[in-house]
């Protein structure tokens, strides 16, 4: 049996989808354990090549259960249409929490109009896909929850209390009101479509736990945007940590086995906020370029730059990281020198721990520099056939990170992955 929890150790886009995928093909069951259809995990596979965003990324295995846990936010549009390009017989396993919320039409309207009202320095960078409006409901305790789609006389009634707050709010920026009649009407288009997959999950949760199973708990964006320890207000909704996993998917901390922290052999981010080594020349458009560094969600470029081991080390410390996977090395194949940040300076001084968001607006990269490898990395299978230069980088990720780097991608297909011994 294993239980591992799969985090983002950056600011998200890390690569996780690939190495849930991976790491799924022996997995028996994979929780997708929070968030919503605001980050995208791009997997290719035999299957061919998707954007999943709230559908986990273990789909791909039909002999493995995957849940869309208690932690996520959902709209049941959005998972319509991305079932839709995976095949059928995949589907089968599939299910969704009772307790999961939901992302009703007014929480996408009031996302956007929220983000519009806020001056450039305070825009968080939301997808406007209501993730944020949905959690403010769920803390406030009036939000609406999956299993509620299966009892309509219980949906009425939390209709309509919710609905004439809602409509005051849309009102005030100028939008489309709703109707409690119009929100029952899709709410039952759900029911239909997804009603015999929303369960209680717990008891098939525990139940692999206590038979053993293999586990996967996948998060979504990366610990730099979590709620708690991001750089806040410019962060999710929800917490993308480790100690999340096992708040959301229903399993005890003293049951998690392995967590294993993925990152990119650089830096990227989607979105608001600091960003210590983002590049803004030829270096960063070549990142961009050659990595394809565009969100899966929004098709927004990410912002690009060299390795920020600060964050690493911040995000180890906070996750307790016993492996590491590395993603994306082969983008590194033609740089002729790489460089990684290991502190930051400002005002003066140097900081070799992150500090919070304000102080990140101020901080100026501290960097080493390595030589680069020069060659083609996307055919390599072995640890010993890596240029000797990207042994010499993984390795000193590895120290930086303070855990063993057990994955290395050298591309986007499945069996593009180095596993180290």
């Amino acid at each position: 049996m294993s239980v591992v929890s799969i985090v983002g150790a950056q600011w998200g886009d890390e690569g996780k989808g690939r190495i849930v995928d991976y790491l799924a093909q022996k997995s028996d069951l994979v929780i997708r354990y929070q968030g919503g259809d605001n980050a995208g995990h791009t997997v290719v596979n035999d299957f061919g090549k998707f954007a999943l965003h709230i559908i986990p990324s273990g789909i791909f295995n039909d002999e493995c259960t995957s849940i869309v846990g208690a932690g996520t936010v959902v709209n049941f549009d959005t998972m319509a249409k991305e079932l839709e390009a995976i095949p059928e017989h995949l589907q089968k396993n599939l299910f969704i929490d009772y307790r999961a919320h939901l992302i009703l039409p007014f929480h996408c309207l009031l996302d956007g109009a929220e983000e519009a009202k806020k001056s450039g320095h305070w825009k968080v960078g939301t997808t406007k896909r209501g993730i944020g409006p949905c959690y403010s409901d769920k803390a406030a305790r009036c939000g609406i929850r999956a299993v509620e789609l299966l009892n309509p006389e219980i949906l009425k009634d939390r209709l309509e209390m919710l609905l004439p707050k809602k409509n005051r709010d849309l009102e005030y920026y100028g939008l489309k009101t709703f109707t409690v009649e119009e929100l029952m009407e899709l709410c039952e288009k759900w029911r239909e479509r997804f009603g015999k997959q929303i369960v209680d999950t717990l008891p098939i949760i525990r139940n692999a736990v206590e038979e053993g199973k293999n586990i996967l708990l996948e998060g979504q964006l990366g610990v730099m945007r979590d709620l708690d320890w991001g750089i806040y207000p410019y962060s999710t909704s929800s917490n993308p940590t480790s100690g999340g996993a096992c708040n959301t998917s229903g399993i005890s901390a003293k049951k998690l086995d392995e967590v294993i922290g993925v990152v990119k052999a650089y830096s990227t981010s989607v979105g608001g906020g600091p960003f210590v080594t983002e590049l803004f020349d030829e270096d960063g458009k070549k990142f961009q370029n050659i990595g394809n560094e565009f969100g899966a969600t929004t098709g927004r470029p990410r912002r690009c730059g060299w390795f920020d081991a600060v964050a690493l080390d911040y995000s180890s410390y906070l996750n307790g990281f016993t492996q590491l996977a590395i993603t994306k090395l082969d983008v590194l194949d033609s740089f002729l020198k790489i460089k990684i940040c290991t502190a930051y300076e400002i005002d003066g001084e140097t900081y070799s721990q992150l500090p919070e968001t304000s102080m990140q607006e101020k901080a100026k990269p501290v960097y080493e520099e390595m030589d680069g490898w020069m060659c083609d990395t996307t055919g390599v299978r072995k640890w010993e056939d890596l240029p000797e230069n990207a042994q010499k980088y993984v390795r000193r990720l590895e120290e930086l990170g303070g855990a063993k780097v057990k994955y290395v991608s050298v591309g986007p297909e499945r069996d593009q992955i180095i596993v180290m011994k």
